[in-house]
């Protein structure tokens, strides 16, 4: 997440040589970059609802299904900020905290085979 999407593409664009693809979904701009024909990363503006939140990474890691892990994380002892969600064309994810508060990310991708 960063407030300017131009540069930071720019930058990171350069810095690792990514392809990038500016795709909407709904009233969200998603940078997609890639790594050749493999997926490499996301980027999203932050908007003026998502309040005072500083640009910044977060992982994801790649699961065979986010609502069972989700849940696993929870039983552990992390916490959900967002709930499983779809995103078309892409696949399915949440946003949690393990126990110590540091944010991650999982993801059932579509097509799993495109980001091994």
């Amino acid at each position: 997440m960063t407030t300017d999407t131009a540069k930071d593409g720019e930058f990171y664009s350069g810095l690792f040589g990514w392809g990038r693809d500016a795709q909407n979904f709904g009233p969200l701009e998603y940078t997609m970059f890639a790594n050749g024909e493999r997926p490499a990363g996301g980027m999203l503006k932050i908007t003026p609802e998502m309040g005072e939140i500083p640009p910044n990474w977060v992982v994801y890691f790649a699961v065979d299904d986010c609502d069972a892990k989700t849940q696993k994380a929870t039983e552990l002892g992390g916490s959900v900020m967002k709930p499983p969600a779809d995103i078309p064309n892409i696949g399915r994810f949440s946003i949690l905290n393990d126990p110590q508060g540091a944010l991650f990310a999982l993801i059932k991708l579509e097509i799993p085979e495109a980001a091994a």
